[in-house]
């Protein structure tokens, strides 16, 4: 049988700048998705019901300039721009003792 992967980015939207926590996703069969677009799964026609039936948008997050780089310098300090000495400076959340780590509230996504 011929399949497909459904999937989304989560963010926890709870902090600022929004923590891209990791994607959901879920996997279908095609002929179920046939039966409910009524299109043949081969077809280009299948493709384009697809696209614009897609509810999926990228997000918007505001970043400052050093905000930025601190992102940048996840990807080492040679990727960084030298705008604000980067640090990790509330990109990378720390661990705090006896809190979970999990978002606050997942469906505000």
């Amino acid at each position: 049988k011929m399949g497909t992967t459904v999937s989304a980015p989560v963010y926890d939207r709870s902090v600022s700048p929004p923590l891209f926590l990791g994607v959901v996703a879920v996997d279908m069969y095609m002929d179920a998705l046939e039966q409910v677009i009524g299109e043949d799964a081969t077809s280009s026609d299948m493709l384009q019901r697809f696209v614009l039936l897609s509810t999926a948008r990228c997000p918007t997050i505001e970043l400052t300039e050093c905000e930025l780089d601190a992102l940048r310098f996840l990807g080492g300090e040679q990727a960084t721009c030298g705008v604000c000495n980067s640090t990790l400076m509330g990109i990378v959340p720390e661990k705090c003792p006896f809190q979970s780590d999990l978002a606050n509230n997942l469906w505000h996504n």
